[in-house]
């Protein structure tokens, strides 16, 4: 049996059967307003503080808006951040070339731009993950990540993407909206995925709304697949039953 990587969560582990099971690719799709981005920076956060080190890579907001964001929930960015190195491509594609010019290899130099831009990434990742030992892996968003790359075959690019954080061995976290119900790529991302957690915000009266996680997809698990309350407090995320 493979390793399982805890997500620190009270309650969704045993719905795992003890995690995530590692080298998985896991998409954690949701809607604005879900915490998405807080419950997947915390399972990297909890895992850190016990000696398991991730690499959260930021392409929505700085490096620096994130520590703040997660700092008002508890999770002191100073704690773990030996454990927890976030690499910063909030300003996209620029960030991407300004790399890719200061490499200047020939191969580089002669591959398509999105090409180009993908192989420096995938540099960065390896670099990162080689100098912190990382195990584990949030991009934050894969949306965003799609856009930057500017895939011209969705399916086949996503495809060779997962292949390849799986054969690095990391435990992936791929952040994503919650896509309109005729996107394209939908189901081929949820079907390329190992996991699937979907956050969402359920009305439960007339004035108010209920944060709920569901597991739709672990491969290897035999998991619940109940929608469940998602609850934070005091500085962790556990789930309870849904009610209502």
């Amino acid at each position: 049996m493979r390793p399982l990587v805890k997500t620190h969560v009270q309650g969704l582990d045993d719905i795992l059967r003890g995690g995530i099971p590692q080298g998985h690719v896991v998409l954690l799709r949701g809607s604005s307003g879900t915490m998405k981005s807080s419950l997947a920076y915390s399972i990297l956060y909890q895992n850190a503080l016990e000696g398991t080190p991730g690499l959260y890579v930021t392409l929505e907001q700085t490096a620096a808006s994130l520590l703040e964001q997660m700092a008002t929930l508890g999770l002191r960015g100073e704690m773990a951040h030996r454990s927890l190195p976030i690499l910063d491509l909030s300003r996209g594609r620029e960030h991407l070339e300004e790399i890719a010019s200061k490499v200047g290899s020939m191969a580089a130099a002669e591959m398509p731009p999105g090409e180009a831009l993908l192989a420096v990434l995938k540099g960065k990742i390896l670099d990162l993950r080689n100098r912190y030992k990382c195990e584990l892996l949030v991009i934050d968003s894969w949306d965003a990540l799609e856009l930057v790359l500017d895939f011209q075959d969705p399916r086949e690019e996503t495809f060779a993407f997962f292949e390849w954080l799986r054969d690095l061995g990391l435990t992936s976290l791929l952040i994503s909206e919650e896509p309109t119900a005729d996107a394209e790529t939908v189901l081929e991302e949820e079907f390329l995925a190992d996991g699937v957690l979907h956050l969402m915000m359920v009305p439960v009266s007339e004035a108010s709304y209920q944060r709920r996680v569901q597991c739709t997809k672990m491969r290897s698990v035999n998991h619940s697949t109940d929608e469940h309350t998602l609850l934070f407090e005091n500085g962790r995320f556990e789930i309870a039953r849904a009610m209502g």
